[in-house]
């Protein structure tokens, strides 16, 4: 399967200890565990001989031992039989990486550029979340790719619902990777947080981002202006979200999140305030989650809806998400870009 040919974001170094891990990406149950001289084995999770689930086992001496019979495996998946030296046993297994304190995998072999955290000098991060959202890749990349929802849906940050008909959205399709741009009043914001964010009343939001297809992934900068002067607030945020596809029913977030932070004193500020701040991004992105899995349909299907100006880039990332992640290419079914 294409997809396992990107990396992809699979689990926090922090959560691997001595004892295996299981993760799940493209239906495939995976195992995690830490083989000799530290490197980080990635393999099919279920052994060979009698189909045993690898993740119960144990590690030793940087092998990883099924617990039903004993056999067991290294980073590259060979295995060994105990009552069987001389049987040759090989199990699937992944390449692994580690970025921003994270295990990435994709398949063996396989020549994928890692996702690159770029012109991040002057920002500190905020932190990193995960959510498992109870729907398919598309209908949640659907959600993450329009602002749209943001006066309804979101506690914060997005769009005044009286005056969405003011808010202007861009969009720049690339052959592999789509950017949209909005900008219009920001909805009305509680005090405390438009005093940690220096938001002004009667500011515009500019949500500004570009979505990627190996791995899917949204970059977005989303920060505050002046309407009258169009000058920039303090704040600017920069997040990664990736979207890991568990099987077809459900999706996993795993969000990067960074604040601007261009002196030492503001850094100094975030670092007191970083848990209120990721609490907040955790709210924001609970919101998209509870809206989500109450849709009626949640199938990929566009047919039968009545879709709006800010609807544009589904059928973008549909064809994206097919010829490049899946590596499905029919030139029959590609979206036509006006």
């Amino acid at each position: 399967m294409a997809i396992f040919d990107h990396w992809h974001p699979m689990l926090a170094m922090s959560k691997l200890g001595t004892q295996p891990a299981r993760v799940r990406l493209g239906g495939r149950d995976i195992v995690l565990f830490r083989g000799q001289n530290g490197q980080i084995g990635a393999l099919d999770n279920m052994c060979v001989h009698r189909r045993m689930d690898l993740s119960r086992g144990c590690v030793i001496d940087g092998r990883l031992q099924c617990t039903y019979h004993g056999w067991t495996y290294d980073c590259e998946g060979n295995g060994e039989s105990p009552g069987t030296p001389k049987l040759h046993a090989k199990t699937n297994s992944y390449d692994t990486a580690v970025a921003r304190d994270y295990i990435w995998i994709k398949r063996a072999g396989a020549v994928a550029e890692m996702p690159q955290f770029t012109a991040i000098e002057s920002f500190a991060h905020i932190g990193t979340l995960e959510h498992v959202i109870q729907a398919p890749l598309e209908v949640v990349l659907d959600n993450f790719t329009e602002v749209e929802h943001t006066p309804t849906t979101h506690a914060n940050f997005g769009y005044d619902l009286s005056r969405m008909s003011e808010v202007e959205t861009r969009v720049e399709p690339e052959d592999s990777s789509i950017r949209v741009v909005n900008s219009g009043p920001q909805k009305k914001t509680p005090w405390l947080v438009s005093a940690i964010s220096g938001l002004h009343r009667g500011d515009h939001f500019v949500d500004d981002w570009t979505t990627y297809f190996s791995p899917v992934h949204t970059i977005y900068n989303q920060y505050w202006i002046d309407p009258q002067s169009g000058e920039e607030r303090r704040d600017r945020w920069r997040v990664w979200v990736f979207f890991n596809p568990l099987d077809d029913e459900r999706t996993q977030l795993v969000t990067f999140a960074f604040l601007r932070a261009p002196s030492a004193g503001r850094r100094a500020f975030i670092a007191l305030t970083k848990p209120a701040l990721r609490a907040l991004v955790n709210l924001e992105v609970n919101c998209d989650v509870k809206m989500l899995e109450q849709l009626a349909d949640k199938s990929p299907a566009l047919e039968g809806m009545k879709l709006s100006r800010f609807d544009r880039v589904l059928g973008l990332n549909r064809d994206r998400i097919e010829r490049i992640y899946r590596g499905n290419v029919k030139p029959e079914t590609v979206t036509q870009e006006a």
